[in-house]
C-alpha cells in the first residue's frame, strides 16, 4: 500500500502488514534525523475501508511507521494479530483482543508462521530502537515470503536465506538514516547481494518515499537495479499496486 504497509494473500488469507494509515503530513518527523518534514510523505492510496476486509495482522514491531495511531483507532479488535513476544502486552492495552506472539512457529489456517530475529541497527542504535523481527509464511500449495522487517543485512539473515530459500522476499529499503550516520534499513546494495545470494527468490522493495528520513527513492533504486541487471529478480511496487506471483 505505502512504506512497510501492505496486504498479502496467501491461502485465501488477507493478511495486513505493518499498518499506517494516517493521513499525508499528521505525523510528526522521525526524531533525531537530518530534516523536519512531517510523515507520512505520500498520502494513503486507498479508501480506508479496504482494510475492514482482512483476516489478520502482522505486526513486525512497533515503531510508529508500522503501527500507527490511525491504524490502532480504526482496525477490528476482534482479528488476529501476530507480533513479537515483547510487544504482545502494548497491543492488547491498545484493546486488541487476539495479538498472538509468535515465540518461534506456529500455524495458523494451513500456513505456517515463523519468525526470525533481526537487528535494526549496530550498536547503541540497535539498541535504542529496540527488537524488530522477521517473518517467514509458508503455505505448502503456494510456497513462501518472507517478510524481514526493518532488519538491517548480517551474516544471520544471509544464513536465513541460505537456509529457508523462499519463494518471495519484501526488503524493507529505503536507507534510513540517523542524524549521526547509521543505516538503520536496508541499503541498494543489500537488495543487490540478496539478489546474487538467493537469485531465485523474487525480491520486492519497498520501506520508500513515505518517511523523512529515508534518503533512497523509488526512482533511484529502480536505476541501481537496472546498472546491476538485476531488473529480473527485483520488483519496486508502485503505492497502491497489486502484484501476484
Amino acid at each position: 500500500m505505502r512504506h512497510a504497509t501492505s496486504i498479502l494473500t496467501i491461502k485465501n488469507k488477507r493478511i495486513l502488514i505493518d499498518p499506517m494509515l494516517s493521513d499525508a503530513g499528521v505525523l510528526s518527523p522521525v526524531p533525531f534525523t537530518r530534516n523536519y518534514r512531517r510523515n507520512p510523505l505520500t498520502p494513503l492510496p486507498v479508501p480506508l475501508h479496504v482494510f475492514e476486509d482482512v483476516d489478520a495482522i502482522l505486526l513486525t514491531h512497533r515503531h510508529f511507521d508500522h503501527w500507527d495511531k490511525k491504524a490502532i483507532s480504526i482496525l477490528d479488535k476482534n482479528i488476529p494479530v501476530f507480533c513479537q513476544p515483547n510487544d504482545q502486552a502494548s497491543i492488547q492495552s491498545s484493546g486488541f483482543l487476539k495479538a498472538i506472539p509468535v515465540h518461534h512457529s506456529l500455524e495458523w489456517g494451513g500456513i505456517q508462521i515463523k519468525r526470525i530475529t533481526g537487528q535494526h541497527a549496530t550498536g547503541i542504535s540497535g539498541k535504542l530502537l529496540g527488537p524488530v523481527s522477521g517473518f517467514i509464511f509458508n503455505a505448502i500449495e503456494e510456497g513462501s515470503i518472507y517478510i524481514v522487517g526493518d532488519c538491517i543485512y548480517t551474516t544471520a539473515i544471509e544464513a536465513v536465506f541460505r537456509k529457508y530459500n523462499p519463494d518471495i522476499a519484501v526488503l524493507n529499503t529505503g536507507e534510513a538514516q540517523m542524524i549521526w550516520g547509521t543505516t538503520i534499513t536496508m541499503t541498494r546494495e543489500d537488495v543487490a547481494r540478496i539478489a546474487r545470494l538467493s537469485p531465485r527468490t523474487k525480491l520486492l522493495a519497498v520501506h520508500l518515499n513515505t518517511i523523512n528520513h529515508c534518503r533512497l527513492s523509488q526512482n533511484q533504486l529502480t536505476e541501481y537495479i537496472k546498472e546491476q541487471h538485476l531488473e529480473g529478480s527485483v520488483w519496486i511496487p508502485k503505492d497502491g499496486e497489486v502484484i501476484s506471483f
